[in-house]
């Protein structure tokens, strides 16, 4: 073997760990149309079917969020929690910044900033900012959300 072959079959396990090798373009802008689903899904406040959209309709999904007491295990679970959190606002807007995609075989995970804000039904309005983390599934040739977690952003 000549050394710029046995050079290159040294450096590809540690770019492939190290991430520097390209992720498929494909799977990326289809997590991204994942998330913008998911994004356009929040301000529809109805009885969690819209959520069922972009959701994995499977028994490990979770979710964990700033009014959840703990972490919502279960898509039938998640269904009953969107119907009941819907029902606290009048208006919800919620976009996602400063995110990052990395897709691993049919998984991937996405971390950004939720900014937006809420108006809630008593007339109040909250501010969005929190740091989250979405994990998707490739489940029948479509990414679906399996976990969403977010938290406030520190100050």
């Amino acid at each position: 073997m000549n050394r710029r072959r046995i050079l290159a079959l040294a450096i590809l396990p540690v770019l492939s760990a190290s991430g520097a090798v390209s992720q498929p373009l494909p799977d990326v802008a289809a997590v991204k149309r994942a998330s913008m689903a998911f994004y356009s899904a929040l301000p529809v406040l109805d009885d969690g079917s819209a959520m069922q959209q972009v959701w994995a309709n499977a028994p490990y999904v979770t979710y964990v969020g700033p009014q959840s007491k703990s972490v919502i295990v279960g898509w039938e679970a998640q269904k009953k929690y969107w119907n009941e959190f819907n029902k606290l606002f009048s208006q919800r807007s919620v976009s996602l910044v400063d995110d990052r995609v990395h897709v691993n075989g049919d998984l991937a995970w996405e971390i950004g900033v939720e900014t937006g804000q809420a108006q809630m039904k008593d007339g109040t309005t909250r501010k969005v900012d929190w740091i989250v983390t979405n994990v998707y599934e490739k489940l029948g040739g479509q990414w679906l959300m399996v976990s969403h977690h977010v938290q406030p952003r520190p100050q």
